[in-house]
């Protein structure tokens, strides 16, 4: 609230102390101290004039200034703070008898009226917020409330008053506000509002702002040992209710990194910021964004596996704190799904031995302050098996890592240990057309990430109500033609299709389309440079060979200077050992070692990502980016959906097996007629299944791919414009007479391609 003066007159600030009333319990006697004077009589005993007395004029200023400091205090601090929430629940009343309110206001507005219960007929105990209609419902009881239900409809949030709802004290618990009402020996709590068996002045209409209700535990003097209450024996008069401190509701082990209990204030006592705020500090920790770390209102958590839970603190001036939790007596607990050849999820568990980074550095010992100092030791991390120097994950980062032993390189991701296969999906769903009316309940991706949060990602538009996103369900909002998918809090795998299956099986064939609504598969560019010179480039300079250990492996071609497109079937799964493979661009012969070996390029590949499934293809992410030179260069991906026709030869090209035809570890190139999907079909006599997805081209004798030809491309051209158009895959046999080649009709995931080039970000960046 602001003042404006009407003139400037400075006059003499009046000082006043605090009315502040004290029961003496033991003796039955209180004393009232009030801006300086004190007055004692006997409990029980009051008189008119004693009141009078007490509503001086200093009493009175004393009680404006301590409304507007707290109106000035609740002003800064967000209201949000004092409430519990649950996700998805409205509370609906016992009874007609409790009363309501409701308005359309902001969440913010809705518990800042609450806290303050400014014009509402009643004292607001929770509320809960209509999303959809974005309208907050004040309420005059709680989930503790008898007869209150709780009804769960995502559209609804509930907020309840955590004074009200907690089980537990911080400090002396002057503000617990529970149910409780028995001592710590059993004997039921006296009601407030009675003076029998004992006389007192603790009365609910003289304490209006203790909460003093009914018969339940409270702690309107401030007693150091916490919550009390008259009691209902006439021979014990007050005792404590033993409500347990919030720091020992619930001990840790490890690191605290499974810690779920109710301790929300750091072990300096400031108050811990709510993890879905971002005042008054931004952060990466909300709970939507990690919906497995537990991260509910500002409870301490310790979602980074950091030495112990910890918290934002509501004080702008200090960031974060540690807090202080109970130890169990065993801190160590044994990981469920420990790993020791491959990993899964973000590799928390992986108990391998693999000690060296994809590059070939050495992983620095744990134990060791050399080259690089840190905190992540064996001392410090007792349940993150931090042995020798194995890659592991102790910070709860996207996949394993270590430091390194090269001082220019502090960490590196492990990136060579493979990702578990994943097992069958849990779910019978299946999808009709491309999925975008799937309203399934499925929420993790085919390799078994669970599903990151819809809002966290996208606008929350009409196009996304009518796309059904909530939640972290499975969906296809963008209508993608491969089926439903989501989007996850993995920095590594940042988006993925679900395994849910379409209800109809594809027919075998796909009747082509008419030459009407052909669309052209070239795009053409025209460059215009300035003074330059012409480059010449390379026949096949966008060839790559995939080598595995010492020797070609499979083809591929570089779409973009980091991206290899292939086939999916040159490598055991979609998380292989990566150590062994290589990639070489910019050469003819495999076996060259003069100016052919000097202008090739080796790279290391950093990853793997699978095509939709049932498509064969791979992108592989390469370690770096490709040089590009006359020799090695990007070949264009073809427009999406487009088609050639049928008759019009393309090249392929490869260096694998010749059955005797010459020019044995050379790159090849054969010139292959489009065949039309009917007439592969007719060729193959009906044994193998060619879709829209599958394009077939070649059928004369000796002409056509063979073993390790697999992965490379079928490139076709339209004047100087020259496109993928298929990847060789795995057909039956080697260039037979009437057996065309069938490959992956590129254009048909196109949209993919384009897809992971936006969302997959450099796993390889070194910190």
């Amino acid at each position: 609230m602001a003042f404006k003066p009407v003139q400037r007159v400075v006059r003499p600030r009046p000082t006043f102390r605090s009315a502040r009333i004290k029961e003496r319990r033991a003796t039955g006697t209180r004393t009232l101290w009030a801006c300086g004077r004190a007055r004692a009589w006997p409990v029980g005993v009051r008189g008119q004039g004693d009141a009078t007395a007490m509503w001086t004029c200093g009493t009175l200023v004393c009680l404006v200034l301590a409304l507007i400091l707290s109106s000035v205090a609740e002003c800064k601090r967000n209201c949000l703070q004092d409430y519990k929430k649950s996700d998805g629940v409205r509370l609906l009343p016992p009874d007609a008898s409790y009363p309501t309110k409701s308005r359309a206001v902001n969440v913010a507005r809705c518990a800042k009226k609450c806290s303050r219960n400014k014009r509402l007929p009643f004292v607001c105990r929770a509320f809960y917020f209509d999303q959809k209609n974005r309208k907050c419902h004040w309420l005059s009881f709680d989930s503790y409330t008898p007869g209150a239900q709780k009804e769960h409809d995502f559209n609804f949030d509930l907020y309840e008053k955590k004074d009200y709802v907690k089980q537990c004290v911080v400090g002396a618990g002057v503000d617990y506000k529970g149910i409780k009402s028995v001592t710590r020996t059993g004997i039921p709590c006296q009601a407030w509002a009675s003076t029998m068996p004992h006389d007192h002045n603790f009365l609910p209409v003289r304490n209006k702002r203790k909460d003093l209700q009914d018969n339940y535990c409270r702690n309107p003097d401030n007693e150091p040992t916490g919550p009390w209450c008259f009691t209902t024996d006439p021979e014990v008069r007050h005792q404590s209710c033993d409500i347990p401190q919030c720091s020992d509701v619930e001990c840790m082990t490890c690191n605290g990194e499974t810690y779920r209990g109710p301790m929300d204030r750091t072990e300096s006592g400031k108050e811990c910021q709510r993890w879905d705020l971002m005042e008054p500090h931004k952060h990466p920790f909300h709970p939507k964004r990690y919906p497995d770390k537990g991260l509910n209102d500002n409870y301490c958590r310790n979602p980074d596996n950091r030495l112990r839970p910890w918290c934002y603190t509501a004080d702008p001036k200090t960031p974060w704190e540690y807090c202080n939790v109970k130890v169990c007596e065993s801190d160590t607990e044994p990981h469920p799904d420990v790993t020791t050849t491959c990993f899964r999820g973000q590799g928390e568990a992986y108990r391998g031995t693999v000690g060296v980074t994809p590059s070939g550095i050495k992983c620095q010992r744990w134990d060791s302050q050399f080259p690089h100092n840190h905190s992540y030791t064996p001392e410090n991390y007792k349940c993150k098996d931090l042995r020798e120097n194995y890659c592991r994950n102790p910070d709860g980062a996207d996949l394993p890592w270590c430091f390194t032993v090269d001082p220019k390189v502090r960490m590196a991701f492990c990136t060579n240990i493979p990702r578990c296969e994943t097992e069958a999906p849990e779910t019978e769903d299946c999808y009709e057309d491309l999925g975008e009316t799937y309203r399934g309940h499925l929420s993790k991706t085919r390799s078994g990430i669970p599903c990151g949060r819809w809002e966290d990602h996208i606008k929350r538009d009409a196009a996304a109500v009518a796309a059904g996103v909530e939640m972290n369900y499975c969906r296809n909002p963008d209508k993608d033609k491969h089926g439903p998918w989501c989007y996850t809090n993995n920095l590594s795998i940042p988006w993925d299709y679900c395994s849910i299956k379409p209800c109809k099986v594809p027919q075998n064939i796909i009747q082509p389309k008419s030459e009407v609504t052909r669309v052209s598969c070239f795009v053409h560019k025209r460059t215009r440079i300035v003074g330059g010179t012409s480059v010449r480039i390379k026949e096949g300079s966008w060839m790559v060979s995939i080598q595995k250990g010492n020797s070609h492996w499979c083809g591929g071609s570089l779409i973009r200077e980091e991206w290899v497109l292939t086939d999916r079937q040159c490598f055991s799964s979609c998380v292989p050992d990566l150590s062994e493979y290589r990639v070489w661009l910019g050469f003819l012969h495999l076996n060259d070692s003069g100016s052919d070996a000097s202008r090739k390029q080796e790279l290391k590949i950093s990853r793997v990502i699978c095509g939709p499934e049932g498509s064969n293809l791979a992108l592989l992410k390469l370690s770096q980016q490709a040089l590009q030179t006359e020799h090695v260069r990007t070949i264009q991906l073809p427009v999406a959906g487009c088609s050639i026709k049928e008759g019009t030869n393309c090249t392929m090209y490869g260096w694998g097996e010749t059955k005797g035809t010459g020019h044995e570890g050379v790159m090849k190139a054969v010139q292959l007629p489009i065949v039309s999907n009917e007439k592969c079909y007719e060729y193959h006599k009906g044994n193998l299944q060619i879709t829209e997805s599958k394009i077939c081209a070649g059928g004369r004798k000796d002409e056509g791919g063979c073993e390790r030809d697999y992965g490379g491309p079928l490139v076709c051209q339209e004047g100087e414009s020259k496109v993928v158009l298929g990847v060789s895959i795995h057909g039956r046999g080697c260039a037979l007479h009437n057996r065309p080649g069938i490959f992956v009709n590129v254009p048909f995931y196109s949209e993919w391609i384009h897809k992971v080039f936006k969302y997959y970000p450099s796993l390889e960046k070194n910190y």
